[in-house]
């Protein structure tokens, strides 16, 4: 709470006010996020107050994402609304499930899987899309969370699709190898995001650090127009692929730097959960198919989030109208799949989750590692 200014009948001058507490720099963005959060649940009870004979009162249930043009944004957003009990349903006896009672989807853009980790186990979001190397690395306080046990309390509430490293150049810079990089300035995204931490495995695994080349810390939304005017040379992003960011350039002419099977096979056998992958050709206009790492995507809760809660935000997640709302609304919807939900898994399951994979027999079909 912030202090009044009191003044004096004898003097103009106010009592000095205490300075603000200084926030730390990953908090930031999870901060400039409450207040849009905040306006969704005025809106929303505005408009849908609590009903007088059940009293129901809706609480937030916040999904911390990553920029506005990668896919851990959109797909957030689907499941927001997935998880989003429908008005015109609330009052009618239903034996599919839609939405969760009580709770309200709210998709927060973020820097990105560290970021949100963090941000789930201090209580500052509900749940989070999160990398499952990253996830890894907090449950075992290691890496970029080495000395620091808080990230046992995270648990998984589902594997929802691979993410693909994505190196994207313009194809003029003739960037046609990670060595290719140097004296050219290139994107790497935020602090706190997942991406930035496998572009510095990537850049070790060559021999190569940021000082080799003219680093750039931005999400690719705020990269378009200087790729486009040649200010920057290119981004690099872990996500699902087609990427917003990607399609929008592709008159440019782009091209996707390769990581070499011998490197991407060197980096899983020190980072288990980054593994070979491909982009295969077709899934960019004029990219043929692309050697480089990937990663599953995790939803991610906090141990502490109460069982029953988590049961039902699985249960909707998996929910027929929570998968036909994603595999409409964005490409990488139809890879998100009950039958996949445990595959790529690097921390444990949720005791809600796992009760309701349990209850389906889904349990038997999964696999816990990529």
């Amino acid at each position: 709470m912030n202090t009044p200014l009191r003044f004096s009948l004898t003097s103009t001058c106010p009592m000095p006010v205490p300075a603000a507490p200084k926030v730390p720099a990953w908090q930031r963005p999870i901060l400039k996020s409450v207040f849009p959060a905040i306006m969704i649940l005025a809106l929303f009870l505005l408009l849908n107050p609590p009903s007088p004979a059940t009293g129901e009162t809706k609480h937030l249930f916040r999904i911390g994402t990553g920029g506005t043009t990668g896919v851990y944004y959109p797909i957030g957003k689907l499941i927001a609304e997935g998880l989003t009990q429908p008005v015109e349903v609330k009052d009618t006896p239903s034996a599919t499930v839609n939405g969760v009672p009580g709770i309200i989807g709210v998709a927060q853009n973020s820097a990105g899987s560290i970021e949100n980790l963090r941000a789930v186990v201090s209580g500052q979001i509900e749940a989070g899309l999160v990398q499952a190397d990253i996830a890894a690395w907090a449950f075992l306080a290691e890496h970029a969370f080495a000395g620091d046990q808080s990230g046992h309390t995270i648990r998984a509430v589902a594997s929802l699709y691979p993410e693909i490293f994505q190196i994207v150049t313009r194809r003029d810079a003739n960037i046609r190898s990670v060595p290719d990089l140097r004296g050219k300035r290139v994107s790497i995204d935020e602090l706190g995001s997942g991406t930035l931490s496998v572009m510095r495995i990537v850049l070790a695994a060559y021999g190569l650090s940021e000082s080799d080349f003219l680093p750039v810390y931005l999400k690719p939304a705020f990269t378009q127009d200087k790729i486009a005017n040649n200010e920057l040379q290119g981004f690099a992003m872990m996500a699902g692929a087609p990427m917003k960011a990607v399609t929008q350039l592709s008159d440019i002419g782009l091209f996707l730097v390769p990581i070499d099977s011998n490197t991407a096979s060197g980096i899983s056998a020190r980072y288990p959960y980054l593994v070979p992958g491909k982009i295969p050709s077709g899934v960019y206009s004029d990219i043929p198919e692309t050697k480089t790492l990937q990663v599953y995507a995790l939803l991610v809760v906090s141990a502490e989030t109460s069982e029953d809660l988590i049961y039902q935000v699985t249960a909707a997640l998996w929910s027929e109208r929570t998968l036909s709302l994603l595999k409409q609304g964005h490409p990488q919807g139809k890879w998100i799949t009950p039958e996949t939900a445990l595959t790529g898994l690097s921390i444990p399951l949720h005791a809600g989750a796992e009760r309701f994979y349990r209850e389906k027999e889904l349990l038997l079909k999964g696999t816990r590692s990529p």
